[in-house]
């Protein structure tokens, strides 16, 4: 088909009227929706402009040569006419030129000589070369561009045609940056700067594609190989393109899960060393994978600490105890074995994974890296002996004031600051045997008490409903059978303001704790101000009950008589 047709345009249109004719119809032939019909397009634009630029190239000449052939026609008739011959006529000649060439053909009696007809331009071979190119064909259509000496046309065309055809154009610059050496100071085509960034941020865009497919498919060993593959080619060992490349990879690391071997294979292929300072920018974003990749070495090492049973070292023990998933009655038979380095090494790992490592703590098993606490023996101190005898003679010394009002003297004191000795000492001695003897249902105990006691009056399981309630509910009833019920109301009163009121008095020193252990159990700094006030009141209403109301069994116990 005719380009004028194709076009819609008669044949004697200008350039400037091809081109907007194209661009107009181009809108409606788009290579991606119609590649046959955008290609014959293409063709008709190209020959229809080339034939009017040659059509205004020779209107061109025509209009320059014209005086000059009138002028030498003129010097012809005066030349005739100084030799006496008859003066020359011009001669319906298509072009001045060719007229005055007849005129002094006779008058230098020669035969005129019939102007040449006129040869139309050679077609360009590297036009027909890029006519259907695409990414199958690039190998054969170069060798002929090769054998026909139009490499530098070649290469020209097939820039223009990167971006006319954007589907094509990271497979055309990979083919060319292998085989042209695009994209290096060593190219032979001449790039726009626009277009040298455009090129060059699509194939890193590509790049960094790949290389996120791979890690996204736990392909590390393909994304190391693929990554090399890349930083051995030229283009990419341009300071500039490097520096660029090297952050598109840093950011690629950031924003995927990777392993540490490959983080190292990565610094290694680029030349990153934290040590010796050279790292890649933003140094921010540096710092952020430093700190992952210590953090994944911290948890691969603990993993195989945990994971390997002939280890029995105390750090060994406390990884498997928080990172194998476990009920309470296997982590009951390895905390049987547990002594105070074991324990240690748990706080220790717990304070480490809290403070340096907290994104490590959603991996494991449980949310509370302390969870183990629950666990920990609670021996019987003697801060429980000093408590309870306060306990047992603050409720003898009362019986005492109500049985000898009238004779109470130092004497009367000693006796009930001494015999409140050994009630405590009894009471200790089973606290003791208790908690030996209720470690050994530990687990059902963990049971109840997360079932029975509210988690906001025991947030860490430290307090167990028979562990401790059993003692409690013993010193609730000796209580009550030394002072009756507003004895048993006093220590129950004690026991809740301890438990819901977190306020204390005071802060005991670590030196006092040491020097006077039979006095800390005693100091302020375990008291509640409440506490204080309620011991207080309800002293004066037990010795107001025992003065007043004296029948009324309100602080003893009436037993049956027999």
């Amino acid at each position: 088909m005719d380009c004028w047709t194709v076009l819609q345009l008669a044949d004697d249109a200008d350039e400037r009227t091809i081109k907007r004719t194209y661009a107009r119809l181009l809108k409606s032939c788009r290579p991606d929706d119609d590649a046959e019909g955008f290609q014959r397009l293409r063709e008709a634009y190209e020959n229809a402009l080339s034939e009017a630029r040659w059509r205004a190239d020779n209107e061109e000449v025509e209009t320059v040569e014209a005086p000059i052939a009138e002028q030498d026609h003129g010097n012809l008739n005066e030349l005739a006419e100084l030799m006496d011959v008859r003066p020359l006529s011009p001669a319906p000649f298509e072009t001045p030129v060719a007229q005055s060439a007849y005129d002094l053909a006779e008058l230098m009696n020669i035969s005129p000589l019939s102007p040449a007809a006129f040869e139309a331009p050679k077609p360009d071979p590297a036009h027909a070369l890029l006519t259907g190119l695409n990414v199958h064909n690039l190998d054969e259509r170069w060798a002929q561009a090769q054998q026909q000496g139009c490499e530098q046309a070649f290469q020209a065309g097939l820039l223009r045609h990167c971006f006319e055809a954007p589907g094509e154009r990271s497979a055309i610059v990979g083919w060319a940056m292998q085989h042209l050496d695009w994209l290096t100071p060593w190219q032979q085509v001449t790039m726009t700067p626009w277009q040298h960034e455009a090129l060059t941020g699509e194939l890193l865009q590509e790049y960094r594609r790949t290389l996120q497919e791979l890690l996204e498919q736990k392909a590390e060993r393909e994304f190391v190989n693929q990554l090399t593959q890349y930083n051995s080619q030229p283009w990419l060992r341009v300071f500039d393109q490097q520096q660029q490349w090297q952050r598109i990879v840093l950011q690629l690391l950031h924003d995927t899960e990777w392993s540490v071997p490959l983080f190292e294979r990565v610094c290694s292929a680029f030349g990153w060393d934290d040590q010796k300072g050279v790292y890649p920018e933003p140094a921010w974003m540096w710092r952020g994978l430093v700190s992952r990749c210590e953090q994944e070495s911290f948890y691969t090492n603990l993993q195989d600490k945990a994971q390997d049973t002939r280890r029995t070292s105390a750090d060994a023990l406390a990884a498997r105890l928080l990172l194998t998933p476990m009920t309470a009655t296997q982590q009951m038979r390895i905390i049987d074995r547990f002594g105070e380095n074991e324990w240690s090494a748990c706080q220790q790992l717990g304070e480490t994974l809290t403070w340096r490592y907290p994104q490590l703590i959603e991996r494991l098993p449980q949310s509370d890296p302390f969870f183990w606490r629950k666990f920990v023996p609670r021996p019987i101190y003697t801060q429980v002996l000093i408590r309870l005898w306060a306990i047992f003679t603050l409720a003898v010394g009362l019986n005492l004031v109500r049985d000898n009002t009238e004779k109470l003297d130092v004497g009367v004191l000693l006796i009930f600051l001494v015999l409140g000795i050994v009630p405590a000492g009894i009471g200790f001695r089973i606290t003791q045997m208790w908690a030996l003897m209720s470690a050994s249902f530990m687990v059902q105990d963990l049971w109840l008490s997360q079932y029975l006691i509210p988690k906001r009056l025991n947030p860490n399981q430290y307090w167990l409903v028979l562990r401790h309630g059993v003692p409690q509910l013993a010193m609730l009833l000796a209580c009550a059978l030394v002072l009756g019920v507003l004895g048993m109301v006093t220590y129950a009163g004690m026991l809740l303001i301890n438990l819901l009121h977190k306020k204390r008095i005071g802060h005991m020193s670590h030196t006092f704790s040491h020097n006077y252990p039979w006095l800390n159990g005693l100091h302020w700094a375990f008291w509640s101000p409440l506490q204080a006030v309620f011991l207080v009141v309800m002293v004066a209403v037990i010795v107001a009950a025992q003065h007043y109301l004296p029948s009324v069994p309100w602080t003893h116990f009436d037993w049956p008589k027999r």
